[in-house]
């Protein structure tokens, strides 16, 4: 059985000879094809002239005829759904502010393996991992950081804290206290 591409009308044949001089490898070979099965050539031919494998072409020609020229341009993969919506972003930011003592957390300072934890039990994202709870904090803007303990006895310790304090202030980011 032989596969042609319907006639293309002038508007049609303009964009696609736009589309052809595309930097996009994938989308200048799309629209190749549907020039070289406007011009009469089989699918065999076009295979031969331009590299694809039979299936492909024939996925390209019945894409256009289906949903036009939209069908031509290379179209990015939607990718995973991100486990956290703004919503459980802006909550997990709020869990921070929290000390996880409040949580039964024997410590001073948030791990992610603790805030993924915690937001598991308050029901905020059911499958967190703790990878996932830094990636989200990171996102919302803020800094995953070690916690930084100096002694006041220390002969550097002045130095230290006003240092910390200048950077804070220029990276001009909200910090969420100790561990974040």
């Amino acid at each position: 059985m032989r596969l042609f591409v319907r006639p293309l009308t002038d508007d049609e044949q303009r964009q696609v000879e736009q589309l052809r001089r595309s930097a996009d490898a994938a989308t200048y070979r799309h629209a190749r094809v549907l020039l070289l099965s406007a011009q009469g050539q089989t699918v065999a031919q076009i295979v031969a002239a331009v590299g694809l494998c039979d299936r492909q072409v024939r996925k390209v020609i019945h894409g256009f005829t289906q949903h036009g020229i939209a069908a031509l341009p290379r179209r990015k993969a939607p990718g995973r759904k991100r486990l956290c919506d703004p919503t459980a972003q802006t909550a997990l930011a709020e869990l921070l502010r929290r000390p996880p003592t409040d949580f039964a957390i024997e410590s001073a300072t948030w791990t992610g393996a603790d805030l993924a934890a915690v937001a598991r039990q308050q029901g905020i994202a059911p499958a967190l991992s703790a990878r996932t709870a830094r990636r989200e904090i990171q996102r919302a803007g803020y800094r995953w950081q070690q916690a930084k303990r100096w002694s006041a006895k220390e002969p550097e310790y002045e130095r230290k804290k006003a240092a910390g304090a200048l950077g804070r202030a220029r990276a001009g980011r909200s910090q969420l206290g100790a561990g974040v």
